[in-house]
């Protein structure tokens, strides 16, 4: 059974640390549960979206200031730093039958959808499946009524790069999608904790306008020693709590005592938070 390659740790790890040597099929499903939640919170207690290196696409909103922190670290790259966005191309639906007609671009896809006589039909597109925006106007334009107009210059972008936007009106009315502008070169990035400096402020391009694109977290074998104990830890609480008498509300050994709910909450021990402190990011605003 493979764990997501996003987990601070591994199955084996979590069996051996369970003191499980053989293998139980029943067993290691609960304790691979155990594991993407005790990674989850974890990742929640650091306050970032993951811990082990993940690629991120990040929209922010501009400010006075000349700093700007990203939610994820540590950064270990970053592929673009965008202030604006472009007008890529247009979509409508012009079938002349439709009660409404939305389009929708989420981070993976666009969706479009159309109510006629009734009845609500969907179209999804993956994003990821198409080379070119060029691309994806031919297969949208197969489906009855929609029409897309591409800019010019643009029609050798991938899709992926479109900004997401929640449903918009498109019956028989231009629908604008855009995707990020131009990188910006005067940003600095600082260090690792996710910190990028803007000589001249990160100024208002509207909502969410900043995109940045990058990677962070660490490789799993490079995990601190800490995190990776307190993820340990949090899988050992959980998986003590599932095969603990549930009628057992509390228990103390010497100067040790938990509560039934520290273990089934999404709240972690204060022995894990004490691991973690370290390396909690103090984030400071200003200008």
């Amino acid at each position: 059974m493979a764990l997501s390659s996003k987990t601070i740790i591994n199955l084996q790890d979590a069996r051996l640390f369970l003191g499980k040597s053989s293998t139980n099929t029943a067993d290691d499903a609960l304790i691979d549960m155990l594991v993407q939640h005790a990674s989850a919170a974890v990742a929640k207690e650091l306050g970032v979206d993951g811990v082990v290196s993940d690629t991120y696409r990040e929209f922010h909103n501009g400010h006075k200031g000349k700093y700007l922190w990203l939610n994820n670290y540590p950064v270990t790259s970053v592929d673009l730093v965008s202030v604006g966005r472009d007008d890529a191309l247009t979509i409508t639906y012009g079938g002349g039958d439709a009660s409404y007609a939305t389009a929708e671009v989420t981070s993976t896809s666009l969706k479009l959808r159309k109510r006629v006589s009734g009845t609500l039909t969907a179209s999804t597109f993956t994003l990821a499946d198409y080379a070119t925006l060029t691309a994806l106007e031919t297969a949208v334009e197969l489906v009855s009524g929609w029409s897309v107009i591409i800019a010019t210059d643009f029609a050798s972008y991938a899709p992926a790069a479109l900004v997401p936007v929640p449903a918009k009106d498109a019956n028989e009315v231009a629908v604008t999608l855009s995707v990020p502008d131009q990188g910006e070169d005067l940003c600095e990035v600082e260090g690792t904790w996710g910190r990028l400096y803007n000589p001249y402020g990160w100024s208002w391009c509207g909502d969410r306008g900043i995109c940045i694109e990058y990677t962070a977290g660490w490789a799993r074998h490079d995990v601190p020693q800490p995190i990776r104990a307190a993820c340990l830890m949090i899988v050992k609480m959980s998986y003590d709590g599932v095969k603990r008498d549930m009628s057992v509300k509390s228990e103390q050994i010497g100067d040790y005592k938990y509560q039934l709910a520290d273990i089934i909450s999404n709240t972690t021990s204060p022995i894990v938070q004490e691991m973690l402190e370290p390396y909690r990011r103090q984030v400071v605003f200003g200008i």
